[in-house]
């Protein structure tokens, strides 16, 4: 599974992740976490996308 990820992850294929890699995907996941979009994430907003 760790495999998977970090092959997402590193966008340019070159086996090894940079900063803006990491920056990316955390950003992704947090978008994806922040479900009333105001730039914050609430304990709520985690419980609720862990459900999902």
């Amino acid at each position: 599974m760790l495999k998977i990820m970090f092959a997402v992850a590193d966008n340019d294929g070159d086996g090894a992740l940079s900063f803006e890699e990491v920056t990316a995907i955390h950003k992704r996941i947090f978008d994806r976490v922040d479900a009333n979009k105001d730039g914050k994430v609430t304990p709520e907003e985690v419980q609720g996308f862990m459900r999902d």
